[in-house]
């Protein structure tokens, strides 16, 4: 009986500290469906000629959503905009950095530093800006990670992040956002004034998905 007792207690303590998945914050909405279509100055045009993440096997298990677009200005600059959205974040499958992808679609990578991404009311975001070079022109970027309430700017960070959040019970959502441009120069303010736009123009739910608890 003491023997039996002590299994059936192990067993209820190893069930309570099971991870349990976060709930899918946008259920059966496509990301389409929340995504507008008119952010700030820029405005929808295509959905097609940006750098995905490998098309294998791998990708398909990583997301649930996946969204690109290309938006364009007046003036005529344009941004890329890529979201790739998972509901579950298990710690063996996690989402393709673009220091990964660029490389893999034939571009060089050129630098890959901090960036400390300033929000519309204040305070920043940890982001990455990235410099590539192609054959056929040039991209710069900045993206960032979300694992649950974490933004993991290095492969080594977002592992720890999915450790954090599995010792207390969680398996985490994961999310990247990555917004490009082929204008050549710094191209910080255009990204960053993007992803301003972006936020504001987002709903609550998109800006949850997108940000987090800082929303």
């Amino acid at each position: 009986m003491l023997v039996g007792g002590a299994l059936m207690l192990a067993a209820a303590a190893a069930f309570l500290r099971t991870p349990r998945p976060t709930p899918d914050p946008l259920g059966k909405t496509q990301l389409d469906d929340i995504m507008p279509a008119r952010i700030g100055a820029w405005t929808y045009q295509t959905d097609s000629g940006l750098i995905l993440p490998p098309a294998d096997q791998l990708r398909d298990k990583i997301y649930s959503h996946l969204l690109t677009r290309i938006y364009q200005r007046e003036d005529g600059a344009s941004v890329m905009l890529l979201i790739a959205y998972s509901g579950r974040q298990d710690g063996t499958l996690q989402v393709h950095r673009p220091e990964v992808c660029y490389p893999a679609s034939g571009y060089r990578l050129v630098s890959s530093e901090p960036h400390a991404l300033p929000l519309p009311n204040s305070g920043t975001l940890p982001a990455r800006y990235v410099v590539t070079e192609g054959q056929v022109r040039n991209e710069e970027l900045v993206y960032w990670t979300r694992i649950g309430p974490h933004f993991p700017t290095t492969w080594g960070q977002e592992h720890l992040a999915v450790v954090q959040e599995n010792m207390a019970g969680r398996i985490p959502d994961g999310l990247l956002v990555r917004i490009s441009t082929g204008v050549n120069g710094d191209t910080r303010p255009i990204l960053d004034g993007f992803a301003d736009d972006l936020i504001k123009a987002a709903g609550p739910r998109l800006r949850h998905l997108l940000i987090g608890n800082i929303a």
